[in-house]
Order: structure tokens, then C-alpha cells, then sequence
């Protein structure tokens, strides 16, 4: 997902965004009201791997898809009312303090009925806000959310498509997304061979867009476009109709010079994002034959993948590495179902 300026205007802006959240702590009264952002059960938890415990939701809810604010000291992410993945979605944030035990979640985006959903890596931009993907509007469109701002309309399309997982370049000048039919949005195709995303780029103000990359054309599946910090290339998860191999695939801004990730080991390679220095890129995968996703890193020059997390149990996905390189946040749940999933992190490797 997408990227610099001073650290005043990093900080200055994560204020900003956080003054238009709705902002105290719910009451002791609505802990199993599933839109409380509460979090449920011990706050201070660790596993074997040395990952920590940032946000667990309480009944049905599912935090997901975590992105660091551009300073850091904050995360964004989406809350699925009903599950995993399932019904009603808002955005909230999470401040990040220096002590394990965490402030309580703030809503930034909460609407009936409605589905607000950002990406997890670059989705948070200095300048130009958050971006986010909403059916506020009747379909899945491209929104950002500009500091001490009311949700702005970035895209409009006729069809039966929906544009989904938006990031922003570093510059917050464009935004790149996916564009997948709405049938196939969360369910695979009966043959087994999933749907044909294509990705997008448009400008903040909604003129430019651009493909860069055509699903349909090429049969092939494209998904979750992220920004390099340098705003050169993008990084994205591919596969080709008829498979449900993922694979990981770097392109340039303008879609050309595209090529493969190559990742030693078989698995299935997905939710890819960038290290703050552009040298890395941090993805959830099957790698090693392992049953249930994990965090790992690999150059991105490709090789032999670096293991992050290491609890065979659970599902880790939806990797974000923090601005000061210390830190990969995660989601998490126990099993292989599609269980409601808590907001975790990890120290990242070290180059």
C-alpha cells in the first residue's frame, strides 16, 4: 500500500484526523453492543513468537486489515460487525502508546448498514487523509477522508463492478484500487478459478483514471495494489484464472515492467505491503507447506522468504510495517474458519 514529509506535518496530521473521530470511550453499559469499540478480555497478551495482543473486539466483531497512521503512533483498520469479512464494516483508529495495555479504539467511520473497508499497508496518508472503499453510495466507489473532513467521493462507475482496496501514491496525489465484479468481491467461482480484478490508478480529485493492469484481457486475477515509499512501483497478489495459487507481482506506477516476485518454497503468497525503505515486502503465506497463513518478508528483489510469526494455529494476515521499521502489525484469529480476528504486532526483522 502507498507513503514522507517532516515529522511535524506526520504528527500534525495524525491530530488532525484523530480530532474528527468520535472521540471518548464507550461506557461500561456497552460492552455487548457489537459498534461499542471496546475491546473484550485481557489487554495484556503475548504469544510464543513474541507477537502482542493490540485489539480484540468483543461478540461477533472482527478487527481487521491494520495501517499505520504516517507517524506511527496510531493504527487504522476496519471492524466487521457481524464476523469475519461479513456484514456492516466501520473505520476506527487505535492509538498506539508506549505501554503494552492500549487506549481504548476511536470510530472514524461508522454507518448503518454501510460497509467502509480500507486496505491494510498504505491507506493513511500525511497530506491527504485516509482512503477507503464504501457502498455508502449504493456500490463499492473509492473515498477519502481528509483531515477534520467529511467522507469525499473519488471515483463514480456504472456496471456491475465494485472498486475496492484503495492505497495511496506517497505524495497522496493518486490512488490506485482494484476493480472486481460484485459477485465475486468475497466468493470464489464455482470452477475454482476466482475472479478477474483489474487495477486502477485515479488522481485525489477523481479525474485521470487510468488502468494499469486488465484482468478480463490477460485472464488473470489482480488484487490489493500497494504504493512503494518512493512512489515508483506497486506491489500487488496475482493469479491466473483457473488457479488459486496467489502470487506476488511488482509493476511501475504506469503499469509497466511487470514481473513476478519470485518467493523460494511452494504456498499460496497474499496481502503484500512495503517496508518503510522500499527494500522489503512483508506478506501473509503458506510458505513451506505450512496449513494456515503467516507473516514473512522477502527482499524485493526476491529469494528465500523471512518467517515473522510462528504460531501454526492461528491465521496471521493482513501484514502493516510501522514508518519506524520496528513494527509489523497483523490480524489474527485462532483456526482455519473464517473466525472474528484481533489486531496483533510483531518486531520486524532486521535487514
Amino acid at each position: 500500500m502507498r507513503r514522507r514529509p517532516l515529522a511535524a506535518a506526520l504528527l500534525a496530521a495524525a491530530v488532525l484526523l484523530t480530532a474528527c473521530e468520535s472521540g471518548s470511550d464507550s461506557g461500561p453499559d456497552d460492552r455487548g453492543n457489537p459498534r461499542s469499540p471496546r475491546s473484550a478480555g485481557p489487554r495484556e497478551e503475548t504469544r510464543r513468537d513474541g507477537a502482542e495482543l493490540l485489539h480484540r473486539p468483543g461478540g461477533r466483531a472482527s478487527a481487521q486489515n491494520p495501517a499505520f497512521s504516517p507517524d506511527g503512533s496510531s493504527l487504522l483498520f476496519t471492524v466487521f460487525h457481524d464476523g469475519y469479512n461479513a456484514g456492516a464494516a466501520a473505520l476506527r483508529t487505535l492509538p498506539l502508546g508506549g505501554a503494552r495495555r492500549q487506549a481504548a479504539p476511536r470510530t472514524l467511520l461508522d454507518e448503518s448498514d454501510r460497509a467502509a473497508v480500507n486496505l491494510p499497508g498504505t491507506s493513511w496518508n500525511p497530506s491527504a487523509g485516509v482512503t477507503f472503499a464504501s457502498d455508502r453510495a449504493g456500490r463499492d466507489e473509492v473515498w477519502v477522508l481528509r483531515p477534520g473532513g467529511r467522507p469525499e467521493r473519488v471515483t463514480e462507475h456504472d456496471g456491475d463492478t465494485g472498486y475496492l482496496e484503495p492505497s495511496f501514491s506517497p505524495d497522496g496525489r493518486w490512488i490506485a484500487f482494484q476493480e472486481s465484479k460484485e459477485s465475486q468481491k468475497s466468493t470464489e467461482r464455482e470452477d475454482g478459478s476466482g475472479g478477474d480484478g483489474s487495477l486502477w490508478k485515479v488522481r485525489r480529485d477523481g479525474t485521470g483514471r487510468t488502468r494499469l493492469v486488465d484482468g478480463p484481457g490477460t485472464h488473470t486475477d489482480n488484487r490489493q495494489p500497494n504504493w512503494s515509499p518512493a512512489g515508483d512501483r506497486l506491489v500487488f497478489q496475482r493469479r491466473r484464472q483457473g488457479s488459486d495459487e496467489w502470487r506476488l507481482y511488482v509493476m511501475d506506477a504506469d503499469g509497466g515492467g511487470l514481473r513476478e516476485l519470485p518467493v523460494q518454497g511452494d504456498g499460496e503468497h497474499t496481502d503484500p505491503s512495503w517496508s518503510p525503505d522500499g527494500k522489503w515486502v512483508v506478506f501473509s503465506s503458506t510458505a513451506g507447506g505450512l496449513e494456515l497463513p503467516q507473516i514473512f518478508a522477502v527482499p524485493v528483489t526476491g529469494g528465500r522468504p523471512v518467517r515473522v510469526t510462528r504460531h501454526d494455529s492461528s491465521y496471521d494476515g493482513a501484514p502493516s510495517w510501522s514508518p519506524d521499521g520496528k513494527w509489523i502489525a497483523f490480524e489474527s484469529h485462532p483456526g482455519g474458519e473464517d473466525r472474528p480476528s484481533a489486531l496483533w504486532r510483531v518486531p520486524a526483522p532486521r535487514g
